[in-house]
């Protein structure tokens, strides 16, 4: 009989949430003022046959007046015989509090689907009676989750229940195969520094918690250059150190790369790990994609208007007559 339990790392982690806040939890949709979508590939352990690989779509748009969010996420992560598919839905309201303050409220959904190629297994018998001649065996669920964030400014605190609840038996096929869901924590934090009229430094912080699993935190340093291009670096306490470059290409594009360096264990013999992603922010005519609410500096309605200067003070020698 076949048992398999998932604990460890329920699902991929992502190093793209310092460009796609979505990614990291679907309370920051709107986080940007924009409309958005994502598209993803990465490739663990690249040194290693059957390593992970994951690929992901997310996005968001506002269906009213920049207080009401709905996003949704896809993806497909497969690890040797072992594969997951995520569907979510997302709804996120945001409350202004005051002129620069925001607080957030993020709930979503997520239907999971687990399987096991039991064909490509070593020492099963496929004409085991219990295995019922199966190529595949499929476990499939419901959960759920919610989150809070503030927002001020350049500073940027929030809390997130990924994974609402903890399953048993609702993920078991024949008390065989049993993919058990755990409830997850996550808490973070970002700051905008601003160093110079062309520099900006972004940190970021981020703790995720997981019963039966160790803690995972992730420390970042992101410099940003004319709000437009970016390049840092993310230490994460799993023996990972990840490079991350990036920027907006032209009309709402963005491109971003990480590369996951393996400092320690088995990660230092696998190979790391390549990310990147596309994105698409809708209706963005910049070049400053890291402005704050750059909705708030849209002109409003009206006849233009310029700045006039003043005529210049000519100084005059009047002559004693």
């Amino acid at each position: 009989m076949i048992s398999i339990s998932s604990f460890a790392q329920q699902f991929p982690i992502t190093s793209q949430y310092l460009i796609n806040p979505y990614a990291l939890t679907p309370t920051l949709a709107g986080s940007t003022g924009f409309s958005e979508v994502f598209l993803g590939y990465r490739k663990d352990m690249p040194g290693i046959t059957g390593g992970p690989r994951t690929f992901r779509i997310n996005g968001f748009g506002d269906v009213y007046q920049g207080k009401m969010w709905v996003g949704g996420e896809i993806f497909m992560d497969k690890t040797d015989i072992l594969s997951t598919f995520k569907a979510q839905l997302s709804y996120t309201y945001k409350l202004q509090l005051e002129n620069n303050q925001f607080l957030s409220f993020g709930a979503w959904a997520s239907l999971y689907q687990s399987s096991v190629a039991v064909g490509n297994t070593i020492g099963v018998d496929p004409n085991d009676p219990l295995i019922n001649n199966l190529d595949k065996l499929n476990s499939t669920g419901l959960n759920g989750g919610f989150g809070v964030n503030y927002n001020w400014s350049d500073l940027n605190i929030g809390i997130a229940y990924p994974t609402l609840f903890t399953t048993k038996e609702e993920y078991s096929l024949d008390q065989g195969y049993n993919m058990r869901i755990q409830r997850e924590f996550n808490l973070y934090g970002s700051y905008m520094f601003r160093l110079h009229r062309d520099w900006k430094l972004q940190a970021y912080a981020v703790y995720r918690k997981m019963r039966n699993a160790p803690l995972v935190v992730d420390i970042s340093l992101m410099a940003v250059y004319l709000s437009r291009f970016w390049f840092g670096t993310l230490y994460r306490n799993t023996n990972a150190l990840s490079i991350n470059v990036g920027g907006h290409i032209i009309n709402g594009f963005t491109l971003n790369y990480s590369y996951d360096i393996g400092v320690g264990g088995i990660n230092s013999k696998a190979g790391g790990a390549h990310e990147i992603s596309l994105g698409y922010r809708f209706k963005y005519h910049s070049n400053e994609y890291f402005d704050n609410n750059p909705r708030s500096k849209k002109k409003g309605k009206g006849k233009k208007t310029r700045d006039l200067p003043y005529p210049a003070v000519q100084e005059y020698n009047y002559r004693k007559r």
